[in-house]
């Protein structure tokens, strides 16, 4: 397999999403608000930003760690429940829960694999400290969670970078 298409392909993805998020509708509270934002035929869009991302991401640590599967699993769980502030038919918000958890799961369990596993402290330390700076930053302030979100998927992008290359 391929590993170095496969972090070109998932870095391709994500990022042109992203950027044309950003471009189209200016910075978000969270990368996953992004949805809400999409007309509504292409909200499948976040799914496949999200998944092209962390299908990739598995396949190339999970010969490391099964935390890179953990991290993966995570994000896709994310993607997998884009529709985080509608309630369900019970009146109850599984998906959020499901979102929220996933998305807790997917960036802890990335950044103890890029710490622990691939040693790389020094990249942990600086995802740390950029994501308590935002929260420093009065401008900011509205748009931290999207800033950690995207902190994260440099930081993974990074820890995969320098062990393809």
């Amino acid at each position: 397999m391929n590993y170095i298409l496969l972090l070109y392909l998932m870095n391709i993805v994500f990022y042109s999403y992203v950027i044309g998020i950003t471009y189209k509708y200016g910075v978000q509270t969270s990368i996953s608000e992004s949805y809400y934002k999409l007309p509504r035929n292409l909200q499948w869009l976040f799914t496949i930003a999200t998944w092209s991302y962390a299908i990739p991401a598995i396949i190339i640590g999970v010969p490391y760690s099964g935390l890179a599967f953990l991290a993966g699993a995570g994000i896709m769980f994310v993607g997998a429940s884009p529709a985080f502030h509608d309630d369900g038919p019970s009146g109850t918000n599984q998906e959020h829960l499901v979102h929220m958890i996933g998305a807790i799961i997917g960036i802890t369990a990335a950044q103890v694999f890029i710490c622990f596993i691939l040693g790389q402290w020094w990249n942990t330390l600086s995802f740390v400290g950029l994501s308590g700076l935002t929260f420093l930053i009065p401008s900011m302030n509205k748009n931290v969670t999207w800033w950690v979100e995207i902190y994260a998927f440099i930081s993974m992008t990074i820890a995969y970078s320098l062990l393809l290359f």
